[in-house]
C-alpha cells in the first residue's frame, strides 16, 4: 500500500485528527534519545483499545509494520518505526483510571506519565516506586514495555515486581488480559511477566494494573565524598554487606563531579573528588531511619570519607535528587556533537563484580583513547558506561564497534552480566544479543511466532529477526 492509501485507512478508524503523514510531523517522530532514527510512515494517535483492535487488524492484514511509542524517551531505539512502520502514539491514552487503596492497585492507560502518577498516588500515601532518571516524562507504558527501573529498584524492584495484570492488543486485533487484581498466582504461565520488558514486539497495552506502594514516611540522604573512585566502590560494597538495603545509592566520578559543578553556583558546589555517592534510607520509623544514617556514616569514615553531606529534610533531599537526574542532560553537553555509544550504556554485572568490571572497561576506554564516564545504580550492581564520538567520522565508527564489542565480551563472557539492566534492548544492542541469550535466543524467536506470526510489531528490537551489523546503522548520515 501506498502512503496516501495508509492514511485513509487509518483515519476511517481515528479521524482525519489523529493521524499524519505531514514530513514535518513524521521527522518530529523520527528520533528518540537513543539518537538513532527512522521516519514512520504514518503516525496514528488512538484514543481507546478498539481503536487500537483496528489499527492491528489493518496493519496486519496488509503486513505493515507497527511500533508503540510513549514519550520517546528510549535509550536503545524501541520508539523508532523502522522499515516504514506506523507508529501509534499513546498521548491520547493518558488516564488514570482508577486508584483502589483496599486492593492496593492503580489501573492506568499506557500513556499515562510517571511522574503524574505518583503526584497523585501521593495524595494517598501511595506511589509507585522505580523512579527511572526520565520520570518527569516517560510513559506507564513505556516502562512496561522496556521493563524500566531507577534509582529506587535496589530495594523497591523494577517494573515488571509491580505489574500485575494487563490488557494487551495483538496482531490481527484480537484483545485479551493477562493476570489481575491478585498479588499471586500459580495458575498457568506467567504471561505478564513475559509481556513486560518485551518491548512491543509481542503486543500493545492498552491498560496497566499496578501493585501500588506505601510511600515511606521518613527519609535521609548521605552523601559521602570520596578522593579516589576505588573507595566509593568500597564503600558501596561494605554498606551492603552490612545488611542495611539502601532505597538508593548512586556513585558518580570525577567527570560526573565536574560536570555537575559547572552548573552549580559555588557555594552549591560539590568538593572536587574521584567519588561521590548519593545513598538514600527510608522507612516508616524515623529512629530506624537515623540508625541506617549511622551506619552509613561509620563505613564511609573507616574507608577515608573526605566529606559527608547529610539531611533528613525533604526539601534538601529533593534538590540533591534533582541534581543527579540532571546528569544525563549535563553531560550531553560535555558530550557536544559527538554520538553516545548506547550500546555499553547500562550494564550490570553480580554485585560483587562492580568494581573489576567498571576498572576493567574503563581500562579498555583508555585503550582505545575514549573519555569514559561511570555513574549509576552501584547498589544492584547496575552501572552505567558513557563514551561518544564522531559518528561521520569513519575511523572513529569502526573504533567504537570494537570498542563496545570488547566490553561486551568482558561484562558478559568474564563477569557474568547483562546487556542490559533496564535500558532494553531496543536496536542498539541488538548486534550483542546472541551473546548473552545463544542458548535461548531460539526458543525466543518461536514466541515471538507465536504472538505475531507476520513480523509485523516492532520487527527490528531484541535481534529477534534482523539483526543490525553496529548501532549505527539507523543513525541519519550514515550508510
Amino acid at each position: 500500500m501506498d502512503q496516501k492509501e495508509i492514511y485513509e485507512a487509518l483515519a476511517a478508524i481515528v479521524g482525519e485528527d489523529d493521524v499524519t503523514i505531514d514530513p514535518v510531523e513524521l521527522v518530529a517522530y523520527a528520533s528518540d534519545a537513543s539518537f538513532l532514527r527512522a521516519i514512520p510512515v504514518a503516525v496514528v494517535r488512538p484514543e481507546n483499545k478498539e481503536e487500537v483492535a483496528e489499527i492491528l487488524k489493518f496493519a496486519d492484514e496488509n503486513r505493515i509494520p507497527v511500533t508503540p511509542r510513549g514519550a520517546g524517551t528510549s535509550y536503545a531505539g524501541q520508539s523508532l518505526a523502522y522499515n516504514n512502520a506506523i507508529l501509534i502514539d499513546f498521548v491520547k491514552m493518558d488516564k488514570i483510571l482508577e486508584i483502589n487503596l483496599k486492593d492496593r492497585v492503580a489501573v492506568v492507560q499506557p500513556g499515562v506519565i510517571y511522574g503524574e502518577l505518583n503526584k497523585e498516588l501521593r495524595k494517598y500515601g501511595y506511589c509507585f516506586p522505580p523512579d527511572p532518571g526520565s520520570a518527569i516524562a516517560c510513559t506507564v507504558g513505556g516502562m512496561v514495555g522496556n521493563n524500566a527501573s531507577g534509582i529506587r529498584a535496589v530495594k523497591y524492584g523494577a517494573t515488571v515486581d509491580h505489574v500485575l495484570g494487563l490488557e494487551v492488543v495483538l496482531p490481527g486485533g484480537k484483545i485479551i488480559r493477562t493476570g489481575g487484581r491478585v498479588w499471586k498466582s500459580s495458575s498457568g504461565y506467567n504471561l505478564t511477566k513475559l509481556l513486560v520488558g518485551s518491548e512491543g514486539s509481542l503486543g500493545i497495552f492498552t491498560e496497566i494494573i499496578l501493585k501500588i506502594t506505601p510511600a515511606p514516611k521518613y527519609t535521609a540522604m548521605i552523601v559521602p565524598v570520596f578522593e579516589k573512585y576505588e573507595q566509593g566502590l568500597e564503600a558501596a560494597t561494605e554498606i551492603i554487606n552490612t545488611g542495611i538495603l539502601p532505597s538508593a545509592m548512586e556513585i558518580l566520578d570525577d567527570v560526573c563531579i565536574m560536570v555537575l559543578n559547572s552548573a552549580l553556583k559555588e557555594q552549591d558546589r560539590l568538593p572536587p573528588a574521584g567519588a561521590v555517592l548519593f545513598i538514600e534510607v527510608d522507612g516508616s520509623n524515623q529512629e530506624v531511619v537515623k540508625e541506617e544514617a549511622e551506619t552509613v556514616r561509620k563505613v564511609c569514615e573507616k574507608i577515608g570519607v573526605k566529606q559527608i553531606i547529610y539531611s533528613t529534610d525533604p526539601k534538601r533531599t529533593e534538590e540533591l535528587w534533582k541534581l543527579r537526574h540532571s546528569l544525563a542532560n549535563l553531560l550531553a553537553k560535555l558530550r557536544g556533537e559527538n554520538i553516545a555509544i548506547n550500546s555499553i550504556q547500562d550494564f550490570a554485572v553480580p554485585i560483587s563484580h562492580v568494581p573489576e568490571a567498571i576498572k576493567e572497561v574503563k581500562a579498555l576506554a583508555a585503550k582505545y583513547g575514549r573519555l569514559m564516564v561511570a555513574f549509576g545504580h552501584i547498589a544492584d550492581g547496575n552501572v552505567h558506561l558513557g563514551s561518544a564520538i564522531n559518528v561521520e567520522d569513519p575511523a572513529q565508527r569502526e573504533m567504537a564497534v570494537k570498542f563496545a564489542s570488547e566490553a561486551v565480551d568482558i561484562i558478559i563472557r568474564k563477569h557474568g552480566g547483562t546487556l542490559s539492566a533496564e535500558h532494553g534492548t531496543g536496536v542498539s544492542k541488538a548486534a550483542f544479543i546472541e551473546l548473552e541469550h545463544r542458548d535461548t535466543l531460539t526458543l525466543m524467536r518461536g514466541i515471538k511466532k507465536v504472538f505475531d506470526p507476520h513480523n509485523i510489531l516492532n520487527p527490528m528490537v531484541m535481534g529477534l529477526t534482523e539483526v543490525p551489523k553496529d548501532e549505527f546503522v539507523y543513525m541519519a548520515g550514515v550508510k
